[in-house]
């Protein structure tokens, strides 16, 4: 059976989220492999952090298999030393030769669970590079899913080991074209992939009404995703008092968001679990993105258009580059204005959802790994 190791950012079985590599690699071992997902490292520093994220990474940290799911197993190095946005721990050469910091040696972990040499190995976390000095592979990956130099606050100093990746990498995967260009400059060529979508997920799976939502007889308009810094709080605010509508926010909250506290059609639930978010669209009339445009957001590649287009919702977003490229049937919005507009006219019944769905059913996560695995 051919192996593979996928190295992302989040978990394999996160409840919350399920993105681009999670749905690769079940792609992968549907097509004959057995898979290694390779957690961050961890030591008592995350449990400062993130105690629920320690606890469950030491629950992977034995030198065994640990089944997460069919063909599908996990592994959490554990390391005396890590790397982040901290005084003495943001110097990128420690990734370089990171795996001298693991413990116990991380050749012999991955020798006794059978998966120091693979056919592929999988990285869309610079911070892994480090397995490449250790795995004995046949064709190394790079997905990279964002431009990784704009989040200082997660990748300080990023950009001297991501070069050494893309020059080491077979085949280099990207869901952003603004990063083409830094490819080339390498001498490298990429294959340019978008997001995708779990199409038959998102366009069966609408389930009952939400809670929230039963006590709430007018029109719905919701967003389900990251509410961070890029999140465009004052075109919500805008929204929300220019529309008879309710709207629902769903997602990590990272930002503030106490500019929309005292408007009563504004309805911040949190983040809700993956297998229920159908029937947020299904039950609504029309999602929404509504982002700040940034040399970031300018790059992004959204899951969620996808997602909402397989639920036949109308979708209104702000004008970001990438997303405008995706050539999606939806709205796109130059202004405040626009956007509101856009969301006025999907509120009136009768729009055609078949096209939506059907654009959604072109850019599955299938379609997407058919090309990927002609490459390689």
């Amino acid at each position: 059976m051919k192996k593979l190791i996928m190295c992302d950012f989040t978990e394999y079985n996160s409840p919350l989220m399920r993105l681009a590599n999670y749905h690769y690699c079940n792609c992968f071992v549907k097509d004959g492999y057995e898979a290694l997902w390779m957690s961050n490292s961890f030591n008592l520093l995350t449990y400062v952090i993130n105690p629920q994220g320690y606890r469950f990474r030491k629950s992977l940290s034995a030198v065994k298999r640990h089944r997460l799911g069919e063909n599908v197993y996990g592994f959490a190095p554990y390391s005396w030393r890590l790397y982040g946005n901290y005084p003495f721990f943001n110097d990128p050469r420690v990734l370089l030769r990171f795996e001298k910091y693991v413990r116990p040696d991380i050749r012999e972990s991955l020798k006794k669970i059978g998966f120091l040499e693979v056919d592929v190995l999988w990285l869309s976390n610079p911070k892994t590079y480090w397995l490449m000095n250790v795995v004995k592979y046949d064709k190394l990956v790079y997905r990279i899913a964002d431009d990784y130099r704009q989040f200082p606050e997660h990748f300080p100093n990023i950009g001297a080991v991501e070069d050494e990746v893309v020059k080491r990498a077979d085949v280099i995967i990207l869901s952003s074209e603004s990063i083409a260009q830094r490819v080339r400059d390498q001498g490298k060529s990429a294959l340019f992939l978008s997001n995708g979508v779990e199409y038959e997920h998102f366009s069966n799976n609408a389930g009952e009404c939400p809670p929230e939502y039963m006590n709430k007889e007018g029109k719905r308009i919701v967003y389900i995703g990251a509410i961070h810094y890029w999140f465009d709080v004052e075109l919500v605010n805008k929204l929300a008092e220019q529309v008879d509508a309710d709207i629902f926010l769903i997602g990590k909250v990272e930002t503030d968001l106490s500019r929309l506290k005292d408007l009563n059609n504004v309805h911040v639930l949190g983040p809700r679990n993956y297998e229920k978010l159908p029937a947020y669209l299904h039950h609504a009339d029309v999602a929404i993105i509504p982002f700040i445009k940034t040399t970031m957001t300018d790059s992004i590649s959204p899951i969620k258009l996808f997602e909402y287009c397989s639920s036949g919702i109308g979708v209104v977003s702000s004008n970001m580059r990438e997303t405008a490229n995706l050539k999606a049937p939806i709205c796109i919005a130059d202004s405040h204005e626009e956007f509101i507009e856009g969301v006025k006219h999907y509120l009136v019944p009768g729009y055609d959802r078949s096209v939506l769905q059907e654009y959604g059913k072109r850019n599955s996560w299938e379609s997407r790994f058919k090309q990927i695995k002609e490459l390689l």
